[in-house]
Order: structure tokens, then C-alpha cells, then sequence
């Protein structure tokens, strides 16, 4: 589903949409630039986004309009202009914004002629329980990296890689800690039996793809997408997640490495954790020597043990993703 967009729309409105202004002033005490705070809107179920005047005839918005409009993110639209559309004549709607668009204006947007400059894309796939969803995510930390980003790195309780790049990254994390956090503005009005269920089940990965990587691929301006494109991106970049058991190295490419660095080696791919038998500079050093040649020694490879309880990585990320549930239709808690 779009989960988050950053756009800039055409349309004339009347005053100043702001909450008010940031100011940068000099060490001289002269303004350097000043900016126009955004504007929160509330929508469905007390969700908000935010909006603020670029000029008299365009606006900046950003924001999740699935959730703005459901008062979820659970499930929704992967249709960026369908989303869009809907959302704007939503907007519309609001008095007190005192939106005035022009019939050309109104074209433009419906024909998805504006830009945007940056899109969230999600997937669920749903496990037995949340129980497997958080070990499934315990394990990527240490068995799953992303090509030429890495291994991935936990911020609380959400897995990124690549975190940082200014132009796309992917997480993953369960949707059901995240309702059920301590933060969460899940409404309580949704937080029906088969709403809780699915999200138990849920493990989420999330593509962000910001604006240099949307120009790149024309993705900025969203007629350029179509229904299939949002899932296209997500699957595409899921495939640049690599298991530790994909790599090996050549008896050519041993036979140039020194005597430890080998031993090294070989106890990393038997599956042994270097961490708990090397010291720290030692790790580090053989880590750093081992990555010219695409091996990274700090995820564990998966050996076949003994029966074990952690959930197939690759597996699960080979099936289809869990999309929109029939009685998610039935109980109108779907916006487009």
C-alpha cells in the first residue's frame, strides 16, 4: 500500500495556509531565510497531515492519506493517483482552508500532473503469530543484508537498511507492536477482533523512496504510475536482500588471505558468532578484510542444526504478500 507521500500540488487558495513560520537568523542577528510551518489537518479518526502555502496557487502536503482517510494503515490502496484524487477532493471539502482550485488546476491533479517527492510503499506477509513475526525480524538482523547497503540496523523496535541514503531504504518491524505501543494512535474504534489479528500477524516491510530516486526513475510525477507500480518498487528492492549462506569464497581467493584471516574464515562459514570469539579489534579488522571480497562476518550463516524455532527467512519473503482482506471490503474500512 502507499503508506506516506510528499507532494506539491497546484491550487489556489485564499491567505496563508501556515502554522505559523521558522526563522534562521545570523550570528549578526540579520534573517538569513524564513520558512512557513505546516499546517496539521485532521482527518479520519483524529489522523492528521500537514500542509503549508508555497505560494498563493501551490501547496506542499505530506503526510499518509490512506491513514487520513481510513484512520488506518493496515491495509490499502497501492493506486498513487486513485489515493491522491481521493484524498485531494477530500481536502477540498474542508472550510477552513478555503481552497479555491481552478478547473485546470482540478485536471492537472486528477491526471496525477503534479509532483512528488517522496513515497512510502508497504507489503504485509502475514505469519502464525506475532510471536514468529519478531523472531522472523530478530533473525533478519543478523542473517539478512542488503546488497552494496549492508547489514541491517535496529532504531527501537523497526529494522532498517541502508537508513540515511538520500534516495531509498526498506525496513521491517511488526504492526502489531507498533499498534499496540505506547505511542500508538491506533483508534480504538478499529481495534476490532479481526483488526487486532491481522496485525498480530503482520510483518511489515516498507520501502521509502525519496525525490533523487523518483526523478531517476520519472516516478516524480504520478501519472507516470500505474496500479502495479507501488508493489513493483517494494518487490524489486526485497530482492537485493541477501542471506549470509549465498556467499563463499574461491580456493583462489583463500590461498591470497593470511593464515588467520582464514581460520576466520572457516569458523564463520561452519557458523560460528566471531563476536563472542574474537576480540572487538580483532572482529573489526578481519571484518574489514573480508568485505573486499563481499563477505560480511558479522551475520551469522545458517548452518543446518538441529530443529529450530526461528521462521525461514527466505521463505517467507519468497511468498505473497497478504494485500487486502475480503472482510476489510465488508466493514467499509477501505478508502479507495
Amino acid at each position: 500500500m502507499i503508506d506516506w507521500v510528499t507532494m506539491k500540488i497546484p491550487c489556489d487558495h485564499v491567505g496563508i495556509i501556515s502554522n505559523g513560520s521558522v526563522v534562521k537568523v545570523s550570528k549578526d542577528n540579520e534573517i538569513e531565510w524564513t520558512a512557513l510551518s505546516w499546517l496539521p489537518v485532521t482527518g479520519s479518526h483524529d489522523s492528521n497531515i500537514v500542509i503549508r502555502s508555497l505560494s498563493d496557487s501551490q501547496l506542499e502536503i505530506s503526510g499518509n492519506p490512506a491513514k487520513w482517510l481510513q484512520g488506518h494503515n493496515l491495509f490499502g490502496t497501492n493506486d498513487l493517483n486513485a489515493l491522491c484524487w481521493l484524498f485531494f477532493s477530500k481536502l477540498t471539502s474542508i472550510k477552513e482552508l478555503c481552497l479555491t482550485p481552478t478547473v485546470e488546476q482540478t485536471r492537472l491533479i486528477k491526471d496525477g500532473l503534479f509532483t512528488v517527492s517522496r513515497v512510502d510503499i508497504n507489503e504485509s506477509w502475514l505469519l502464525a503469530n506475532k510471536f514468529e513475526v519478531l523472531s522472523w525480524i530478530r533473525s533478519a538482523e543478523q542473517k539478512i543484508r542488503l546488497k552494496h547497503r549492508g547489514t541491517g540496523q535496529f532504531k527501537g523496535d523497526t529494522l532498517y537498511w541502508g537508513k540515511g541514503s538520500s534516495r531509498w531504504f526498506l525496513k521491517c518491524y511488526s504492526k502489531g507492536e507498533e499498534i499496540n505501543s505506547k505511542k500508538s494512535t491506533f483508534p480504538d474504534a478499529l481495534r476490532t477482533p479481526d483488526m487486532l489479528s491481522y496485525a498480530d500477524r503482520a510483518l511489515r516491510l516498507e520501502l521509502t523512496m525519496k525525490s533523487n530516486a523518483l526523478r531517476e526513475l520519472h516516478l516524480h510525477i504520478p501519472a507516470n504510475w500505474n496500479a502495479e507500480t507501488a508493489r513493483m518498487l517494494l518487490l524489486n528492492s526485497i530482492q537485493g536482500l541477501e542471506m549470509s549462506n549465498n556467499f563463499s569464497l574461491s580456493n583462489e581467493v583463500l590461498s591470497t588471505l593470511p593464515a588467520r584471516v582464514r581460520l576466520a574464515y572457516a569458523a564463520w562459514y561452519n557458523g560460528d558468532d566471531l563476536r563472542q570469539i574474537l576480540s572487538r579489534p580483532t572482529f573489526y579488522r578481519y571484518r574489514k578484510q573480508l568485505k573486499e571480497y563481499d563477505i560480511d562476518i558479522s551475520i551469522l550463516r545458517d548452518v543446518e542444526k538441529e530443529p529450530s524455532n526461528v521462521i525461514p527467512l527466505i521463505r517467507v519473503l519468497e511468498a505473497v504478500p497478504a494485500g487486502i482482506p475480503d472482510w476489510a471490503y465488508e466493514q467499509g474500512l477501505v478508502a479507495c
